[in-house]
């Protein structure tokens, strides 16, 4: 079987995320100016009561199925792999029923008790059989992975991302222009228009299923030996476990944002109203619409922008898994190190000038993505300064928890995140709160969250894997250049500022871009001389 190098499949995954995030762009950004930070927020709400479930049901399925098929093919057992992929689809399959069916039928509930937020559970309903389809695609795209083929993933993560865009924005207009009224009731279109957004990604995930099945598994039948399919549901659920509880405090850090965020808004709102715009003190439901609408801005337009970079990093660590397995199965320490600084550089170099330029140019950025919404903008604009700093620890947390779970230590990154979790939780509880910071508060809540996961993640690391890294060396070159990136831009677009938003924001960050490329090429041929 041909495999792929981890580079090779870091740059497919990374091609397809790209394209995948940039087809996500076309779909929030037309979706944020037809629901505004009012809808958003009922969309938002929807997602961060789905992604717990999605979290424990599907995440880690992925995971689990590609270290396994990578161990059998590191032992040429073939018969193994594919029996892997059988009992993958059984156990995976069953669990992703249950899952959508819990999420349908208890979404209304949820979303008056938990969240507070009632409008918002069409859309967890119109989002519940995602969780099932998405079981049987994590199976599939593990299968490959394993394989170290990371063109099946790519080719789907694609096709999903052109569904969404155009189901999801198609519905949601056909719903706001009352094309489909009759079919909907009429009481708060802006939730209805949420609900058919969110059904538009239901249909891209079922689009990219099918697409996966299109993919000829490219492992021959094994001998007529038997194999203990029990030994294989045990080893699946004893990976599995770990690596979807660790997703699920990963998850409910956006959980947690969701109700702390309206629920300490609305009290700051009702505490001091001239603060928000008020004239005189506003009853609790105008209080809870205006922290709906915040946390639409929020979560609809920073979160937006912050999550672009690590979708698209997370793939280093994605792409190492596998050879880091084969690597620590065979104990061969200098190919671990090797595939450790190979992700860990490629995400640095990546994610430090992205964070930066994020945190320099947050209002333009938005502006450009978003010329409608300036209310919107005004908001979102601050705490995305933020999360650009942010975004850099998050990134590099990935490829160390992806190392972790490859070495047999999926469990500690459970325990790192819920330090993280804590911080997280206790941050948005004491910062939300003051009048001064409100919604800034979420933010550097999540700053702190992601610091202290990271450096407790790298400690962790070392001590697991005795690997001897240089993280200084690692993030050194990239940070010096990703600070005069930042200043670049910020400079050129100043300069530029006259002739509007868009030019001077491309051009502060060609030229930003193009100072960091040089700075990179010239410290590393001073090192080489």
């Amino acid at each position: 079987m041909k495999r792929q190098s981890v580079m090779l499949g870091s740059v497919i995954l990374m091609a397809s995320v790209i394209f995948a995030k940039l087809c996500g762009a076309l779909f929030r950004i037309p979706l944020t100016g037809m629901l505004g930070g009012t809808g958003m927020g009922y969309f938002s709400s929807a997602y961060a009561l789905f992604l717990p479930v999605f979290a424990l049901s599907v995440t880690g399925m992925n995971t689990a199925v590609a270290a396994m098929t990578a161990e059998a093919r590191a032992a040429e057992d073939h018969a193994m792999i594919r029996t892997i992929r059988s009992c993958a689809f059984r156990l995976f399959g069953g669990i992703g029923i249950c899952g959508s069916l819990m999420l349908f039928f208890c979404a209304e509930p949820l979303c008056i008790r938990l969240l507070e937020n009632p409008p918002a559970a069409a859309a967890v309903q119109a989002l519940s059989p995602t969780v099932c389809i998405c079981c049987l695609s994590a199976v599939l795209r593990g299968s490959f992975e394993g394989l170290r083929n990371m063109t099946p993933t790519a080719i789907s993560q694609s096709a999903e991302g052109i569904v969404r865009v155009i189901c999801g924005v198609t519905f949601c207009r056909c719903v706001l222009s009352g094309q489909w009224h009759r079919f909907l009731p009429d009481d708060n279109p802006l939730a209805a228009g949420a609900a058919a957004a969110v059904f538009g990604v239901t249909v891209s995930a079922l689009a990219g299923l099918i697409l996966l099945f299109c993919f000829p598994f490219p492992v021959t039948r094994g001998g007529s030996r038997q194999i203990c399919r029990k030994n294989i549901y045990r080893r699946l659920i004893r990976i599995l476990i770990p690596v979807a509880i660790s997703s699920l405090v990963t998850n409910l850090t956006t959980l947690t944002d969701v109700f702390t965020v309206l629920r300490c808004l609305t009290q700051v709102i009702c505490a001091a109203p001239q603060r928000f715009g008020y004239l005189s003190p506003p009853t609790q439901a105008e209080a809870a619409e205006t922290a709906n609408f915040l946390y639409g801005a929020f979560s609809g337009l920073a979160v937006t922008v912050f999550n672009l970079v690590p979708s698209v990093t997370n793939m280093m660590g994605k792409s190492v898994l596998p050879a880091f397995t084969e690597a620590y199965t065979q104990k061969d320490q200098m190919a671990m190190e090797q595939h450790a600084r190979t992700a860990l550089s490629g995400t640095a170099f990546m994610a430090i000038p992205a964070g930066m330029g994020i945190f320099v140019l947050a209002e333009p950025i938005l502006t450009l993505l978003f010329p409608n919404r300036t209310a919107e903008v005004t908001a979102a604009a601050p705490p995305l300064m933020i999360l650009g700093i942010a975004v850099i620890f998050l990134a590099l947390t990935h490829p160390i928890f992806s190392m972790l779970q490859a070495a047999g230590h999926a469990n500690l990154t459970v325990r790192i995140m819920l330090w993280g979790t804590a911080v997280k939780i206790l941050g948005n509880l004491v910062l939300l709160r003051m009048e001064a910071v409100h919604l800034n508060g979420a933010a550097i809540a999540t700053l702190l969250c992601y610091m202290v996961t990271l450096f407790r993640a790298c400690a962790v690391l070392k001590q697991q894997t005795q690997l001897s890294l240089s993280y200084i060396q690692i993030c050194g070159r990239p940070l010096f250049a990703g600070i005069l990136c930042a200043v670049t831009a910020k400079t050129v677009y100043h300069l530029l500022l006259d002739m509007g938003n868009a030019l001077p924001l491309i051009c502060g960050i060609a030229a930003g871009g193009m100072v960091y490329l040089l700075t990179m090429w010239l410290m590393r041929r001073k090192k080489s001389a």
